[in-house]
């Protein structure tokens, strides 16, 4: 029996140049489990330079992990090591880091350019270079104009990209990022992507961000742990999440995922097939080992899916006949939702530049995918088999 890589990284990893090593977390241990969304003993490394996400669909338990790191939380067990230097008695205000809090409190009368100076109180500048320093950082995350305005003036966008230069402006060792993908809009996005990506100030620069999104995995990340129940399910490069995860919880905290129960039927080397409940049979890749006749579900992902306004026979072999039950164009995208009848509904997605000739609600279609664009789990129990 073949099973397919998930093309996983260890959380914690050997480096064949230990100079690269930069970030040990050993077995951290949160006072609260509960509050911390049930966080077991959490160990990563990561080398310098590293752009590192927990993904976390509830958001708890990877913010703890950050606040533990930051030394706003202090740990019941474990050590946090950076560049070599244990950080267990380190008070947070003296670790070198920039950290951005989910919840950025600003002080509201005043100005959002003395609130990113006040980060360079240890160093010894004069008050030119100080103010030249503050210009360069506010100008960095596209706040020029800014620099007087009080702080409860700003909006919410203005408030993170503020908080971001006074993280940033001490040359941190280690930047700390909080759920970048909640509350605020578009360009708020871009700019942290175009800065932690592009910009000589930080794309250097360690980074360990929280996220609760796939989209802020993708933009931001080299490295992606998916944390699943308070323990990490999975550690690899985003698209390999995506492409390979190696539980149906990845994959679905990764993106959108049709999910078809049934039995496994056949394995033959790389194709297995599994028999959905309405009859009909499917091929894709095992992503674990699982017996002939065992409750299993299919995960594919809509855009991997072919769709025709053809019969199945056409289309080729393996492909299934369909309803069309409604068309949503959504701008860059059109979704299409689809019965397999005996009451197995699919969903397929479109970009908007795809040709959909044909295709109209309440006809007919075959749909189709490749044994490789697809993934077999067990069902864990009989509530995942229904």
């Amino acid at each position: 029996m073949t099973l397919s890589d998930p093309g996983r990284i260890p959380a914690v990893a050997a480096f064949a140049n230990e100079a690269d090593r930069f970030l040990d977390l050993s077995n951290l241990v949160p006072h609260d489990q509960a509050a911390a969304g049930g966080l077991q003993p959490f160990s990563l490394t990561a080398r310098r330079g590293e752009k590192l996400c927990l993904l976390a669909r509830e958001g708890e338990a990877a913010r703890a992990v950050l606040a533990m790191v930051a030394g706003v939380r202090r740990p019941a067990a474990g050590e946090v090591i950076v560049n070599g230097r244990r950080l267990q008695a380190t008070p947070p205000g003296k670790r070198g880091f920039g950290y951005l809090p989910a919840r950025i409190t600003l002080p509201r009368f005043g100005r959002a350019g003395a609130h990113v100076a006040t980060a360079l109180t240890d160093q010894r500048l004069s008050r030119a270079a100080r103010q030249a320093h503050v210009a360069r950082m506010l100008a960095l995350v596209g706040l020029t104009e800014c620099g007087a305005t009080r702080c409860y003036a700003l909006t919410a966008g203005e408030r993170f990209r503020a908080a971001l230069a006074r993280a940033l402006i001490a040359a941190p060792k280690l930047l700390l990022i909080e759920e970048p993908d909640e509350g605020f809009a578009e360009p708020e996005r871009q700019m942290l992507t175009t800065l932690l990506r592009g910009s000589p100030v930080a794309s250097a620069l360690t980074t360990l961000i929280a996220a609760r999104t796939p989209a802020t995995v993708f933009a931001l990340a080299d490295r992606a742990l998916v944390l699943h129940e308070g323990t990490i399910a999975q550690s690899a490069s985003p698209q390999s999440l995506y492409d390979a995860p190696a539980s149906l919880a990845v994959a679905e905290a990764l993106g959108e995922a049709n999910v078809l129960s049934g039995v496994l039927v056949e394995n033959d080397d790389d194709i297995a097939r599994v028999r959905l409940d309405n009859g009909a049979i499917v091929s894709g890749s095992l992503a674990e080992s699982i017996a002939i006749g065992q409750r299993s579900l299919l995960m594919v992902r809509p855009e991997r899916i072919a769709v025709a306004a053809i019969a199945a026979e056409e289309l080729g072999e393996g492909a299934l006949s369909a309803v069309l039950c409604k068309m949503m164009p959504l701008g860059a995208q059109t979704r299409l939702f689809a019965s397999l009848g005996g009451g197995v509904d699919i969903i397929v997605t479109r970009p908007a530049s795809a040709t959909l000739r044909g295709l109209q609600p309440g006809r007919e279609i075959a749909i189709a995918w490749t044994a490789q664009q697809a993934r077999i789990y067990a069902a864990a129990s009989p509530a995942d088999a229904a």
